[in-house]
């Protein structure tokens, strides 16, 4: 299996989660894209 991320930063949307203005679904989705990869490699 092939996961393919175009355009997409999944570790600049963790590194700034907690900061209160940046956008909450960016974060969220990094997090679960993130958790997928986890569970499904």
């Amino acid at each position: 299996m092939v996961m393919i991320n175009f355009n997409s930063d999944l570790e600049d949307a963790w590194e700034w989660a907690d900061l209160p203005y940046y956008p909450e679904n960016y974060s969220s989705s990094a997090y679960r894209l993130g958790i997928n990869y986890i569970v499904y490699s």
